[in-house]
């Protein structure tokens, strides 16, 4: 494979990593939204039979796992470029190491 197909590639799927990221946030929130107004609804209706909290844990432990999952992913692509970066700026000899003279 080329560099060049390999580098179409790898900026497809980064871009196709960002559309499902939105269209998961997206669903998320319009689902959220629903889940609000349906616990409105039946905190006017049946106040007593309703529990807030299950619509905090849903709101709350899928965004916890988006978080993440979004900080491992940009944490990994991160690292991914200071390599690339640093490999580029700094490279390595054929032993590994640099020769240095001493004074003396």
């Amino acid at each position: 494979m080329s560099k060049r197909s390999k580098k179409s590639s790898s900026k497809h799927f980064k871009e196709f990593s960002k559309c499902v990221i939105t269209a998961m946030i997206i669903m998320w929130f319009l689902i959220a939204l629903l889940g609000i107004a349906v616990t409105i609804y039946q905190l006017l209706n049946t106040p007593d039979y309703v529990s807030i909290e299950s619509l905090y844990n849903y709101v709350g432990l899928p965004m916890t796992g988006g978080i993440i999952g979004y900080l491992l992913k940009s944490a990994i692509e991160n690292h991914q470029k200071m390599k690339k970066l640093s490999d580029s700026v700094l490279p390595e000899t054929e032993s590994g190491t640099e020769n240095t003279e001493t004074n003396g």
